[in-house]
């Protein structure tokens, strides 16, 4: 990914909230297969993962045994407009939050499988508990996960872009967050709030 040095976002901590943030990923591998899907962050001792699963009909994870691929997690993004600034000349641009994974893909084993699942439900659905569920649940549960496929990558690189303006004076910034206000489309205000919360910009 291509990172001008006052876009960079490289704290390791902040990418990992990032992606916990913002966990829908493309993920794509050297064969330009490309898959939608939410992968969670497991840290086993020094080293980073990312796990998820894929549908056995999809023939992505065919692919996926000790493959070296890339997750793309996206953030809020939204034009920006060069009548936004107060200064000139100016051009317009697209503002965006990214984070980059790359490492090497592997397929779970069972085991692996239904934890990941858990570790999915409790992220997403924490009101879930599998040792409540009734016999019948159980089993129909069983026929879901024959349908699956774990897929588990080992991080070697986090790779993070935020590019929010932020090399702007003061005015230019509260011109942007004042447009993206007034744009009021779900992209601008999720972006302005994204900057509100990271004190980059200028709400009033």
């Amino acid at each position: 990914m291509f990172v001008p040095a006052k876009f960079a976002f490289n704290d390791t901590n902040d990418q990992q909230a990032f992606i916990k943030a913002h966990p829908f990923a493309l993920l794509t591998t050297p064969d330009l297969q490309a898959t939608h899907l939410p992968l969670l962050i497991q840290q086993q001792g020094e080293e980073l993962y990312l796990v998820g699963h894929v549908a056995r009909a999809n023939p992505h994870w065919k692919q996926a045994d000790n493959t070296q691929a890339l997750a793309v997690f996206s953030g809020p993004h939204a034009y920006i407009s060069p009548t936004w600034y107060a200064g000139a000349p100016n051009v317009p641009t697209w503002n965006y939050v990214s984070v980059h994974a790359t490492g090497t893909l592997t397929l779970m084993d069972d085991e692996e499988l239904l934890e990941a699942m858990d570790e999915l439900m409790v992220a997403f659905e924490p009101d879930y508990n599998r040792a409540t569920l009734d016999n019948s649940l159980v089993e129909y549960q069983q026929k879901l996960i024959r349908r699956i496929v774990g897929i588990k990558m080992k991080v070697t690189s986090l790779q993070g872009a935020q590019k929010l303006g932020q090399h702007k004076n003061v005015a230019d910034m509260a011109g942007v967050s004042q447009g993206l206000k007034m744009a009021g489309d779900h992209e601008s205000l999720a972006l302005l709030d994204y900057m509100q919360r990271h004190n980059i910009g200028y709400a009033d």
